[in-house]
Parts: structure tokens; C-alpha cells; sequence
């Protein structure tokens, strides 16, 4: 991995607090304590739940401190930056109500948009398109964390994700207004097996952007929001390799009813930072 987007310090201020960056978009707080979570798919030889635990809820306010120094850090606003460093894509899945479409992928002041647009680009069965997006760089073991203020309705599927060797991390995959699921996906002998977990949480999650993270090590993933530790998956070094980063968005029947008319109804990630373990 080469470090690439480096912090613009007349845009973010450095604090010694769990917030490492502040602006307009600071984070909202959890309603604590969480609602249990729902132990979905059975636990696999490379993944397997276990309860979050004090350690892991220090281990990754170490990370978001302000003490630590990202390796690669964006706020999407610089243009050329965007384009060096991240791809837009291109796709129409069966599966989905919706295609995909780069036009939908916007970065700016605001952070990076992925909107969703009447289109006639994807067929006649299909009025809609939404956005996705994949790095140019690959990371290793190390804490990934981008915060994100979803979109105010259901049937989109909010999605900020990593992929591997045979391997898909869903860091967050968020329905309006608070359901949050995480999984870990096994596609190495070509077919979908995957170990995850569900919580339906008290706040609506698009009144504001919240924290999402992941701490990869070479033993075990934590997911956190906010700072708060929701899910532990110990992979026993089955997870191996270097990621790729994404962010996307879709009409969904799996994310609830779609209104009649979803335009303009958009995904905000305003920053994503990783630090290298």
C-alpha cells in the first residue's frame, strides 16, 4: 500500500477526544445500552461469533483518540485526489431494483454523495440508479472507519464494505432507519457461505452521520459504531491478503419497501480514514 491522501489541517482540527475530526457533520451519539444482537447464519471454521468485550472497546478508542496518525485519510473533497484514488462502477444486478451508475457517485464540500437519480440507462424495468465506488489502493490488518449519514428511507441499502481474497467484509450494511447488519462472506469455493450478525438500534441513523469502523487483525474482526465494540468474529487467519474499500448504495427488496419515488434520496460518507496496525 503507498500513503496517499494526507490531511488538510485548515479543514479538520486535530482534538484529544474520541472524535478525531471535527466539522460541520460531527457524529451523533448511540442510545446506549445497545439492544442485543441477533446470532443469524451458524459460526464456520474460518468465522466465529463471539461477544464484544471492555478490551475491545479500548482497543479501538485507541485508534480514535487523536493520538494515532492514519496512514491514508480522505474527506473526499479534493477532485483530483478523488479520481486518483477511487474508481466508480458500473452495474446492473438482477437481484436489485435499481442499476448502478457512476453520474451517481459524486465527492465535493459536502463529503462524497451517492445519489439516487431517475435514469432510462438500465433497461425499462428499471427508472432508477443509485452509486457505488471502489479504491484504487489496496490496506492490510489495521482499523478502517468512515462516517456516514444514510439515506432517509427505506428499501436502500447502505452499504460501506471490504473485499479480499476470496472474502467479503460488510463493515455496515444499514436499512432506515436503525437496522445495522454485519457479515463476514466465504466465497472461495464459489458459492455464498457467510456468518453475521443483526441489531436493530434505537436511533434513527438518518438524522445524522454516525461512525462505522472495522479493526482487522490477523485473528479476529471488530465492528464498532460511534466507538461502541456491536459484533466479533475471531477468523482464525482464514481473513488474509490486502483489502479493497467500497461504499455503496441500492434499491433493495431485502432493505424494505421502496417509495414510489426514492430520487433525491442520498448517502453522504464525509470522511474515511485507515490505520495500518
Amino acid at each position: 500500500m503507498r500513503v496517499l491522501d494526507r490531511i488538510n489541517r485548515k479543514t479538520w482540527v486535530w482534538v484529544l477526544a474520541p472524535l478525531v475530526f471535527l466539522g460541520f457533520d460531527a457524529a451523533f451519539a448511540l442510545t446506549l445500552p445497545l439492544p442485543p444482537a441477533t446470532w443469524g447464519n451458524p459460526d464456520q471454521p474460518w468465522g466465529r461469533r463471539r461477544d464484544v468485550t471492555a478490551q475491545d472497546r479500548e482497543h479501538i478508542a485507541a485508534f480514535r483518540s487523536g493520538h494515532k496518525t492514519p496512514s491514508y485519510a480522505t474527506d473526499f473533497r479534493d477532485a483530483a485526489k478523488f479520481q486518483s484514488d477511487w474508481a466508480p462502477q458500473a452495474d446492473n444486478p438482477s437481484s436489485l431494483l435499481a442499476c448502478r451508475q457512476p453520474a451517481n457517485v459524486s465527492p465535493g464540500n459536502s463529503g462524497l454523495s451517492l445519489k439516487t437519480l431517475p435514469t432510462t440507462a438500465c433497461g425499462p424495468a428499471k427508472k432508477w440508479a443509485t452509486g457505488t465506488v471502489w479504491s484504487k489502493f489496496t490496506t492490510g490488518y489495521g482499523f478502517y472507519e468512515a462516517r456516514i449519514r444514510i439515506a432517509d428511507i427505506s428499501g436502500i441499502n447502505n452499504a460501506f464494505w471490504v473485499v479480499t481474497k476470496g472474502y467479503e467484509i460488510d463493515i455496515a450494511e444499514v436499512h432506515y432507519p436503525g437496522d445495522l447488519g454485519i457479515s463476514l462472506h466465504n466465497w472461495t469455493t464459489g458459492k455464498d457461505q457467510s456468518v453475521g450478525f443483526k441489531r436493530v438500534l434505537k436511533d434513527d441513523l438518518s438524522k445524522g452521520f454516525h461512525d462505522y469502523g472495522m479493526l482487522w487483525t490477523p485473528d479476529e474482526i471488530v465492528m464498532e459504531i460511534d466507538g461502541e465494540p456491536v459484533a466479533a468474529i475471531v477468523t482464525h487467519g482464514s481473513v488474509a491478503g490486502e483489502l479493497q474499500t467500497r461504499f455503496s448504495t441500492a434499491l433493495a427488496p431485502f432493505a424494505g419497501k421502496v417509495p414510489d419515488n426514492p430520487a433525491g434520496h442520498d448517502v453522504i460518507v464525509s470522511w474515511f480514514k485507515f490505520y495500518t496496525l
